[in-house]
C-alpha cells in the first residue's frame, strides 16, 4: 500500500462567488484557500453521473443548511461542477493507490486512441465513452456525440476538456457565434469507431457485445 496521507497537491482552484476554494480529489472535496477547516464535501453535493451540484450559502462559504426546495434565500446560489475526480485527477489517484491498490488494472492503456480538440482519448467500450489518455476520471460519454451540419462530434469547453454544461450551450440550438472556450470537436463517426474497436478485439482475441447504434444510424455511439 503506498501512503499518501501527506498528499498536498498541487490543487485545482474554483471560486465560489468570489471565495476561492481548492478542489482537493484526495478528501474528495472543495477546501477554501483562506481557511482549509471550512470543506465542502461530497455529502453536501448532489453526485450526478457527469457533474455535482451544490447550492451555495456565502453567507457560511459552504452547502446551504436547509433543504434546497420551496423558496430559498436569494443569496443561495446553485453551482454545477465537474466531478472533483475529474478536477483533480491527481489526488483521487494518490487516494486510490492507497485505498484500492491495484485499481489501475480496470482502466486498461492499450485501448485505441482518438484525438479530441486536440487531446488523446482512449475508445472505452466498457465505460461508455471516450476516456482521456492523462486523466482516468475525465471521460466523454458516446450519448454526447451527434451530427452537425454532416459532422460527427462534440462540443468541448477547452478549459476543462469536457461538453459544456446544457444551461452553458444547448447542442441542438447553438449560438451563431461560440463562446471562445468552447468549439465544436469531430470525433470518428459510429462506423470508424466501430471498425477500431473491431480491430482492437481481434488483436485481443475478445468479442465483447456490438456497440450501440450511433445517431448516424451507425454502430459505436448513440445519444
Amino acid at each position: 500500500m503506498i501512503k499518501t496521507d501527506d498528499y498536498n497537491g498541487p490543487f485545482p482552484v474554483v471560486e465560489l462567488e468570489g471565495v476561492p476554494f481548492y478542489v482537493n480529489g484526495y478528501l474528495m472535496a472543495l477546501v477554501e484557500v483562506a481557511n482549509p477547516d471550512n470543506q465542502i464535501t461530497m455529502y453536501d453535493l448532489m453526485c450526478l453521473d457527469d457533474h455535482v451540484e451544490l447550492w451555495y450559502d456565502p453567507v457560511t462559504k459552504n452547502a446551504f443548511e436547509g433543504l434546497p426546495v420551496g423558496i430559498l434565500p436569494d443569496r443561495v446560489k446553485l453551482f454545477w461542477l465537474y466531478p472533483i475526480d475529474a478536477l483533480d485527477p491527481l489526488g483521487k489517484n494518490a487516494w486510490m493507490d492507497e485505498f484500492r491498490p491495484g485499481w489501475r488494472k480496470h482502466y486498461p492503456v492499450d485501448l485505441p486512441v482518438v484525438q479530441i480538440a486536440g487531446k488523446g482519448f482512449f475508445i472505452d467500450e466498457k465505460r461508455n465513452a471516450f476516456r482521456d489518455t492523462e486523466n482516468y476520471w475525465n471521460q466523454i460519454k458516446f450519448a454526447d456525440v451527434f451530427k452537425h451540419n454532416g459532422k460527427t462530434g462534440v462540443y468541448i469547453d477547452t478549459n476543462v476538456l469536457q461538453v459544456p454544461f446544457p444551461h452553458e450551450l444547448n447542442p441542438y440550438a447553438p449560438p451563431a457565434v461560440l463562446p471562445e472556450h468552447i468549439i465544436f470537436a469531430e470525433v470518428p463517426d459510429g462506423r470508424h469507431t466501430a471498425f477500431l474497436l473491431e480491430t482492437y478485439n481481434s488483436a485481443h482475441h475478445t468479442r465483447d457485445p456490438a456497440p450501440q447504434k450511433g445517431p448516424d444510424g451507425t454502430q459505436g455511439m448513440s445519444r
